[in-house]
């Protein structure tokens, strides 16, 4: 449905990537463990994001329809 994610996404899975790379050199499990965390949350925001854009644009087709829906009724009853 969306060909481009929003700039906050985006943003945010850039950050998720970087955590897991530096998880990745991490000797320490439990530092590990921290960076794998906040990987998880940022990928998590990054999915809130893109909900809302989802839901904002589906928001946006059922008004459209709605007016649609309107202009048909009014057509209908003149």
């Amino acid at each position: 449905m969306f060909v481009k994610l929003s700039e906050q996404a985006r943003e945010c899975r850039l950050y998720a990537d970087h955590c897991a790379a530096e998880a990745g050199l991490q000797a320490d499990p439990k530092l590990r463990q921290v960076y794998l965390h906040m990987q998880q949350r940022w990928l998590s925001l990054a999915r809130s994001y893109e909900f809302s854009e989802r839901l904002e644009f589906l928001s946006a087709i059922e008004e459209r329809n709605n007016e649609a829906r309107l202009i048909l009724v009014c057509q209908e009853s003149e």
